[in-house]
């Protein structure tokens, strides 16, 4: 079974949506809502991770 890569506009919109979980992140930090900021920060780190092992799988699979 051949493997597919991921499409490389999936992988911008989870870089995209990462960066967007980490400036909520950062609102609610400011806002003193320490449950959200964990959360969100949870999800931000959580999409940087899938991003970066798209990124790594698309490159062993050109190869």
């Amino acid at each position: 079974m051949a493997k597919t890569s991921i499409h490389p506009l999936i992988l911008l919109s989870l870089t995209i949506s990462s960066a967007a979980m980490g400036l909520f992140s950062y609102q609610n930090y400011v806002e003193n809502q320490m449950g959200y900021t964990a959360i969100f920060l949870l999800l931000c780190f959580l999409m940087i991770t899938l991003a970066v092992y798209g990124f790594v799988r698309n490159g062993k699979i050109n190869k």
